[in-house]
């Protein structure tokens, strides 16, 4: 798949936080047997019984509902004033109220009531193809704000063949085509490249990744870069020098997370020029071994995305 083209798209403002508990709506006894039904047919066409008593209170472990998680990273972000035209939510694996429709339900209480798509079945992929979109619509000129959320939740019910995330969590990322303007440690962060590479096998991916990241930071040496812990394990050479990798067991927003980390850094480091990036770029990179897509990203800005808001849940 080509690389995006340079784009206009800045990274201005962020939010990330993990949900402890189950989901609010699971919290009805009609809405648990419903989801209870709709699981239990689901697992039994391929031979598995959902756990006895999963989605009784008692359980501790009824699990969450992305509608409730975004809905909630979008209050913290966007405030009333500022319409969205665009919302894209990312996720992998399903939550444990798989009949509603979340993008749909977010674009009604999300201020500017945007268009709104759902990206699944691509695992951790799925945040590059929702930047993609994006990028897209940011490109035509008729997209001012969006807004990327990657959610993933930590309980399924029923055998997979890959570990599931280790906790509920979010994060959301609000783009706009003109950088915000620079406050106190603020700023934004403009995305430079976006490449996705579908069908990489376990064998290759070592080889592409260093040649892609290689490219991309050439003629910065402060570049940082953020590698996923499923990159990092099928790339056990990966350089180390200025490099991050994230913790293992949230697949699909774990290097969004740590990826919030390394934009933030050094924000008084002094600019080199009028107009030019704060420090090198920071890339992320990522590699799924069961759908086999290697993705990378990178930013350069003025200054760490804002979140307007006290610091974000760790």
């Amino acid at each position: 798949m080509p690389a995006a083209a340079p784009t206009d798209l800045h990274l201005t403002r962020a939010a990330r936080r993990a949900f402890p508990g189950p989901a609010t709506l699971l919290a009805d006894p009609a809405h648990r047997e419903r989801s209870r039904r709709y699981l239990a047919d689901l697992a039994r066409q391929d031979g598995q019984e959902l756990p006895a008593g999963l989605f009784e209170p008692a359980s501790g472990s009824p699990g969450q509902s992305y509608a409730e998680m975004a809905e909630a990273l979008v209050r913290e972000l966007v405030s009333p004033d500022e319409p969205v035209d665009l919302l894209v939510l990312a996720f992998s694996g399903h939550d444990m109220l798989p009949g509603r429709a979340a993008a749909t339900y977010l674009s009604h209480v999300c201020p500017g009531n945007p268009l709104s798509f759902a990206v699944c079945d691509q695992g951790s992929a799925a945040p590059f193809s929702g930047l993609r979109i994006a990028h897209a619509y940011a490109a035509s000129g008729g997209c001012r704000r969006a807004l990327l959320i990657a959610v993933e939740q930590a309980v399924l019910p029923y055998r997979t063949r890959t570990p599931g995330p280790v906790r509920h969590q979010g994060v959301a990322l609000l783009h706009t085509t003109t950088p915000a303007p620079p406050a106190g440690p603020g700023g934004s962060a403009r995305m430079t490249v976006l490449r996705q590479h579908p069908d990489v096998a376990a064998g290759d991916v070592a080889a592409l990744a260093a040649t892609e990241l290689a490219t991309l930071s050439a003629g910065w040496p402060d570049a940082r870069v953020v590698l996923s812990a499923d990159l990092a394990a099928a790339w056990p050479a990966h350089p180390t020098g200025r490099v991050t990798v994230t913790p293992p067991g949230q697949p699909v927003t774990g290097l969004w997370w740590t990826l919030l980390d390394q934009l933030a850094a050094d924000p008084e480091r002094p600019r080199l020029a009028a107009g030019a990036p704060r420090s090198g770029p920071v890339l992320a990179a990522d590699y799924d071994p069961e759908l086999r897509y290697l993705c990378l990203v990178g930013w350069e800005g003025t200054g760490p995305p804002d979140d307007g808001r006290p610091g974000p849940g760790r």
